[in-house]
């Protein structure tokens, strides 16, 4: 057998499904570097939970017949079952290192960062796919088109900057689409950016708080331009390497979601900086009761500060993210009830007051309490608007939750317009 002898399972995403009432397990590889999900029966997801490293084979058999009655499963099923796993790319060894380094090598030669979710979450016909996005504007549930402000109109320049920003969703189009259209609405009523600089999130994590790429965005509805130059600056004034995992742009959705509404909105020309935020929480654990001044994060925030400072055009701030992640589907051992509902809604409402005054301090204590038990993936994003402004304000446009039937899970998400100043 090709496995190693104590089998250790890569990190996936699990979720309980029920199906002709049996309770089965959908087996999904947030990298994407396996083919496809997975449907596991309990005694096959028993087997997956054994998986930790620590255990040989023998020892996998004993305890599977400890749990289901003494039955000994024969060499050859158990051997058959690792090996699928091993070539699904699900356990971690060498057949999964040798493909991690064929995508990875496979990222860095493409030229541009392909629309890895076109086709799935949203059409990749471009015709359809501006009907799909008009669809949201124009709904009932949505916002509707920005109506053309005079430049006078618009926030006047003073001798700070002031820099206009949204936080919106990255929740599935066909889910929230009509909350993305409120942000953008505000956004493109308040001005009319040439640089946007889009803070999604690192979902699998990555080595630095940051990790940005340089390539250009390819979606159906064109090529979307990375700014190259601001990056370096960035790069340059923070001594980090920003594109240090940037293959993990490759399949990530929280930017590609956001140029879709960006190419359907904006006219004239425009570039971007494409950026996912990893975790803070290794840096909580550390005790650190001042996070932005880090050493491993200060001149990160530094840099990105003294880069957007140097800019002369027009500048706007994406952060696409999602709230509470609650329920099964998460980890959670109980089902989500209307009283879990309005229990997050009320922590929701604190985070947007929270950031609607610009409370740096308030915020570092609710990260901890509010944010983190609640899986709220929006946190280093919002933590990164609220250190490199010297100031700022915020305003909810839009809340939603979505409750997820078959996993009995919520998902919570909002648009909120924000500005900062320098």
């Amino acid at each position: 057998m090709s496995v190693q002898e104590c089998p250790r399972i890569r990190y996936v995403e699990v979720i309980p499904i029920e199906e002709k009432n049996e309770v089965l397990f959908y087996i999904r590889d947030p990298l994407e570097i396996s083919p496809s999900p997975i449907v596991l029966t309990a005694p096959q997801f028993f087997i997956l939970t054994l998986l930790d490293g620590t255990r040989s084979i023998s020892d996998i058999r004993m305890e599977f017949a400890q749990r289901f009655g003494g039955i000994l499963l024969p060499d050859h099923q158990l051997e058959n079952f690792l090996s699928e796993l091993d070539r699904m790319y699900i356990l971690d060894g060498d057949t999964f290192r040798k493909r991690l380094e064929e995508v990875q090598k496979e990222f860095q030669e493409r030229p541009t960062r392909q629309p890895w979710h076109a086709g799935q979450a949203y059409s990749a016909e471009p015709a359809t796919l501006h009907q799909q996005l008009e669809s949201f504007f124009t709904s009932s549930q949505g916002a509707g088109y920005p109506q053309k402000i005079k430049r006078s109109e618009r926030t006047n320049k003073t001798q700070t900057r002031e820099v206009h920003a949204i936080l919106v969703p990255h929740i599935d189009l066909r889910v929230g689409g009509t909350c993305y259209t409120y942000g953008y609405r505000h956004l493109l009523e308040s001005t009319q950016p040439e640089l946007v600089i889009i803070l999604g999130v690192a979902h699998m994590g990555s080595r630095n708080l940051f990790t940005a790429t340089t390539k250009d965005f390819e979606t159906p509805l064109g090529t979307a331009k990375t700014d190259q130059e601001f990056l370096e600056r960035w790069q340059n004034a923070s001594s980090v390497d920003l594109t240090a995992d940037e293959w993990i742009h490759r399949s990530e959705h929280s930017i590609e979601f956001q140029l879709l509404f960006l190419q359907h909105l904006i006219k004239k020309p425009f570039k971007i900086v494409p950026v996912l935020c990893g975790s803070l929480e290794p840096f909580l654990e550390e005790d650190e009761t001042a996070l932005e001044l880090h050493p491993s994060i200060k001149p990160q925030l530094e840099g990105l500060r003294k880069a957007i400072q140097k800019e002369t055009r027009e500048i706007a701030i994406i952060l696409s993210v999602d709230l509470a992640h609650v329920g099964p589907k998460f980890g959670d051992s109980s089902p989500i009830t209307i009283s879990d509902r309005e229990e997050m809604q009320a922590a929701d409402y604190e985070l947007f007051d929270v950031l609607s005054r610009f409370d740096r301090e308030t915020y570092r204590d609710i990260m901890e309490t509010n944010l983190i038990p609640r899986r709220v993936d929006a946190i280093s994003a919002i933590f990164t608007f609220l250190h490199i402004f010297d100031r700022g304000e915020g305003k909810l446009l839009r809340y939603e939750q979505n409750f997820q039937e078959d996993t009995q899970s919520l998902v919570t998400y909002a648009s909120m317009a924000l500005s900062g100043t320098l």
